[in-house]
């Protein structure tokens, strides 16, 4: 989670301190990429302890 909101607040200094727009093109492209991987790495996290812990499967 650490490293998360390190990258997220590294974008986004990058974003405000940038004036090309090019560059703030990217940075917020980035900044969509990194939001979504942190989503489904945060899915599935969840998903694989719902298989774990499923009664079902144990036995």
């Amino acid at each position: 989670m650490e490293e998360q909101t390190w990258l997220i607040t590294t974008i986004e200094d990058l974003l405000t301190s940038s004036t090309k727009l090019e560059d703030r093109a990217f940075y917020q492209g980035l900044k969509a990429l990194a939001n979504e991987q942190i989503t489904r790495l945060d899915q599935s996290s969840g998903e694989l302890d719902g298989r774990i812990w499923n009664p079902s499967r144990w036995g």
